[in-house]
């Protein structure tokens, strides 16, 4: 049976770290250490109790050496990283979220099973952030592995999360869509012009009603898949 907290003392779980904190009521929150059997708990609590304590959020030990996020920082000033070009560089914004996530777990306390535990589980209902999120890992682990913070690959034996195709559109969505939105308007024109020279996705970044950000393109360039608000309400009019 898990052992009864002191009185106003409450879990906080924050991006899958769990804090303890006081709170009376509806008052702030006061950070308090983690151990509450620890005599620095002791005193924070007295403190807060007392109304001596200001309120403060809760803080991460990351980038501490050899934890992940002191791995995430020599990879971003020292690693391959720095020779990407800047179009590249974007898709790396993973590495910002596991370093806020898990920045304060040590590298060389990874194995296959708190990978999958603590990391990629919680985004089990996420398979494309699950994905990419194994793919940055394994990245890392290949750069801890020339720092000498990790022998072997823990990541070897995970398997690929399943991610689900975007169906490309029918020709009756595809007409629903052009009267809705007409060449000349800005939600027509990605539409128009992506279905008639199926060009790269990143070509239509730019472009006016950015809302429309194409997902999936066909070899023949005469369907496409789009995600957007806008393709939203159209799929609510069709069905």
């Amino acid at each position: 049976m898990p052992k009864k907290l002191p009185q106003y003392v409450e879990k906080n779980l924050v991006r899958g770290y769990t804090y303890l904190s006081f709170r009376r009521g509806k008052g702030p929150r006061i950070r308090l250490p983690d151990d509450p059997d620890s005599q620095e708990f002791k005193l924070a609590y007295a403190a807060a109790l007392a109304g001596e304590m200001a309120p403060t959020s809760p803080t991460l030990k990351r980038d501490l050496t050899g934890a992940i996020g002191a791995l995430i920082v020599d990879y971003k000033t020292k690693g391959t990283f720095t020779s990407l070009r800047a179009t590249s560089k974007k898709g790396y914004t993973r590495l910002e979220t596991i370093r806020i996530e898990h920045g304060h777990r040590t590298v060389a306390g990874l194995t296959r099973e708190r990978i999958n535990t603590f990391i990629l589980a919680p985004l089990a209902d996420r398979p494309g952030a699950q994905l990419d999120t194994l793919k940055k890992l394994r990245v890392l682990v290949q750069h801890a592995n020339g720092l000498h913070w990790l022998k072997g690959d823990p990541t070897a034996g995970i398997k690929r999360p399943t991610t689900k195709e975007i169906r490309a559109w029918t020709d009756a969505e595809l007409a629903a869509f052009e009267a809705r939105w007409p060449i000349g308007t800005k939600q027509g024109l990605p539409m128009s012009s992506c279905a008639t020279s199926a060009p790269r996705v990143s070509t239509f970044m730019p472009l006016p009603g950015r809302k429309s950000t194409p997902t999936v393109s066909t070899t023949s360039g005469a369907r496409v898949a789009w995600r957007s608000t806008v393709i939203c309400r159209t799929s609510f009019a069709l069905h």
